[in-house]
């Protein structure tokens, strides 16, 4: 199995090219489904026919029909936040136990496969800002407690639809700084062992120097196959001097980036919006998001994320309605 993470499945060659377009070793998937050259960034999201071809059953879900900075407190509610259900812990890109992440959500947008995300609160999951540009809000859902994403019944997944979509108003297209962006369901979630918000990282933690892990359902290489199941990979997290040391023209990277990866551990097309964890204690803290990159596990390219750290006023001041765990 290749090591960087991603949405792999079983398809013949012909349909992968014919659903995602041609991703060669010289190129790499762009925004909108473009096809960009190696000096571009790449956006890690990827759209796929999603209930069309793998049979969704929507019926097995429950499925329920800009920013304001002026104040930046947020409650606090007696729940948990970052509790993993195993301990197990796998380096290069495999599968995790069932539900192992129970934060971890999927994007759907009109049908199709579109990115990852996290829970943070009842009413809320964190997502990348490029992820959500330019959608319409009725056509997005937002499903959690999932593992095999082609198999319904074998976990009590559930269907949320979106009431808002909160971008960062800076958020850059073209270098994907402010890479950030928040969605309020329409209906709030009820925790349990297979639903639980990720924690928030402290104020002024640094993570570099940590093995993080990254997680998704996105491609296991550069134009490789999709997954099933959930993967997730541990990728080394560097310092911003260490990243604009290498093959990223220095000034792309910005101090809102993160930059994490060694070799082919890496995240890939179908992670964007997914999160960066690292672990505090028995807590898991989500310290990035998967934001662009060039290519997957390509040397000298490590995967770049968002800097959630840097957001932290901003997110106390979108989640103003809401209450983050406590525990």
């Amino acid at each position: 199995m290749a090591v960087s993470l991603t949405y792999k499945m079983m398809l013949s060659s012909a349909l992968i090219l014919a659903l995602a377009g041609r991703i060669g070793a010289g190129m790499v998937e762009g925004r909108a489904g473009r096809s960009w050259n190696d000096t571009e960034l790449i956006a890690r999201n990827g759209r796929f026919l999603f209930d069309t071809l793998f049979g969704l059953n929507t019926a097995a879900f429950s499925l329920d029909d800009d920013d304001d900075l002026t104040n930046n407190q947020v409650k606090s509610c007696d729940c948990e936040c970052g509790a993993a259900n195993q301990e197990i812990r796998i380096v290069g890109g495999r599968p995790t136990g069932v539900n192992q992440y129970p934060w971890l959500a999927r994007l759907v947008y009109d049908g199709q496969f579109h990115c990852g995300a996290s829970l943070l609160t009842r009413d809320y999951v964190l997502t990348a800002a490029h992820c959500v540009r330019r959608l319409k809000r009725n056509k997005i859902r937002v499903i959690l407690g999932d593992y095999d994403q082609f198999v319904a019944n074998e976990t009590p997944a559930i269907m949320r639809a979106v009431t808002a979509i909160i971008r960062h108003r800076n958020f850059d297209q073209n270098s994907y700084n402010h890479d950030i962006a928040l969605l309020k369901l329409r209906k709030p979630v009820e925790f349990t062992k297979t639903i639980r918000p990720v924690c928030l990282p402290k104020e002024r933690s640094e993570p570099a120097g940590q093995l993080g892990t990254v997680v998704g359902w996105g491609r296991t290489s550069e134009g490789g196959t999709l997954p099933a199941l959930v993967q997730h990979v541990d990728v080394p997290i560097l310092t911003l001097d260490q990243c604009r040391s290498m093959k990223y023209r220095a000034s792309r990277i910005t101090s809102n980036m993160l930059c994490a990866g060694k070799g082919k551990q890496d995240s890939c097309q179908g992670d964007s919006g997914g999160p960066l964890l690292v672990r505090n204690g028995d807590k898991h803290e989500i310290v990035g998001i998967v934001s662009w990159g060039v290519g997957c596990g390509r040397a000298g390219y490590p995967g770049v994320y968002t800097r959630v750290v840097r957001y932290l006023p901003w997110l106390r001041a979108n989640l103003d309605d809401t209450c983050l765990c406590s525990k």
